[in-house]
């Protein structure tokens, strides 16, 4: 069964005065002026472009430009772009494999924030949102979504949205850093980070983030980020990543974060930051053990895991 096959739809929400965008300067909230957003206490506008808010500051903007164009660049040449029904993708497109495996996560865990949400319309945060495409799933959901990313690429950020939804007014979009979320307390039930939390240069202060904008009860999803059980099995991806890099680009630095978690710190990561972890499709002992030594003597490492990460807040 495609995935688009097994969505319920559910009655919207009506979100006329969420999800409260807020100044990224003084946290004041913000009103629509024109054609973009004030804060009367900074006397500041905010330009809206294309629908998305531009609400990343000006230092954090510039300071995040270079490794944003590199990052562009790299997923333009490796065929990443905003289609209509991800994350079903077809057998002949270039991600395709990777495509499938986040079908099936996004599945799970959409099921697994069902058991702990109950039925209904949630309110939700895409962290990262990069093309929309969960935000569009989570919508013809019947759920209200507002996304957030500092890439506004008109193929594979915020503005493909309009690839993939006939109104994308109905998504709430804003240029923004996920250490600093322009967005009032407690507003989501649901913030999903679907492939990012490994680019965060500080995931524990994405998380401390992430947990300000829930309300107490609600949950963090995180799924498709590289886990590792050894540091140096992740270092080595990365280095052979930058390698690879290096000879087709001409640059070799990771953009953005570290690349990849560890799993033995990843209950220190979320209970240090306030949410309660469960960590959901991590082999067991043995399983783990078999697959390391085929992995090792295929490829001489140990290659990622992708579980998916549920945190509850926990106060």
């Amino acid at each position: 069964m495609r995935l688009s096959e097994g969505l319920v739809a559910m009655p919207a929400t009506a979100t006329s005065e969420w999800p409260g965008w807020c100044c990224s300067y003084c946290a004041a909230p913000l009103q629509v002026d024109g054609h973009g957003v004030s804060c009367a206490r900074e006397g500041r506008w905010f330009a809206t472009s294309d629908g998305v808010h531009r609400l990343l500051t000006q230092e954090r903007r510039r300071e995040l430009q270079p490794a944003l164009e590199a990052y562009q660049r790299v997923r333009r040449d490796e065929g990443w772009r905003a289609e209509r029904n991800l994350p079903d993708a077809p057998a002949g497109h270039p991600q395709a494999a990777i495509w499938r495996r986040r079908a099936r996560h996004f599945a799970r865990a959409l099921t697994l924030a069902g058991d702990r949400l109950g039925r209904g319309s949630w309110r939700v945060l895409d962290a990262g949102a990069g093309c929309c495409w969960a935000s569009a799933r989570l919508l013809a959901a019947g759920h209200a979504v507002a996304a957030v990313d500092v890439n506004l690429d008109a193929d594979d950020g915020l503005r493909a949205a309009a690839r993939l939804l006939d109104d994308p007014s109905r998504l709430p979009r804003a240029e923004a850093d996920m250490e600093s979320l322009p967005l009032e307390p407690a507003g989501m039930d649901l913030v999903l980070a679907a492939g990012v939390l490994h680019h965060a240069a500080h995931p524990a202060r994405v998380l401390v983030e992430m947990r300000r904008v829930t309300r107490r009860g609600g949950l963090v999803v995180v799924l498709d980020s590289p886990v590792y059980r050894r540091a140096e099995d992740g270092e080595t991806m990365r280095a052979e990543r930058a390698q690879r890099h290096a000879v087709r680009y001409g640059f070799s630095a990771v953009p953005f974060g570290v690349g990849f978690l560890l799993r033995d710190e990843l209950e220190a990561l979320f209970e240090g930051a306030g949410w309660r972890l469960e960590v959901h499709g991590w082999p067991g002992r043995v399983r783990e053990a078999a697959r390391d030594l085929v992995e090792r003597t295929r490829w001489g490492r140990r290659t990622a895991r992708f579980p998916i990460l549920v945190g509850r807040r926990d106060g």
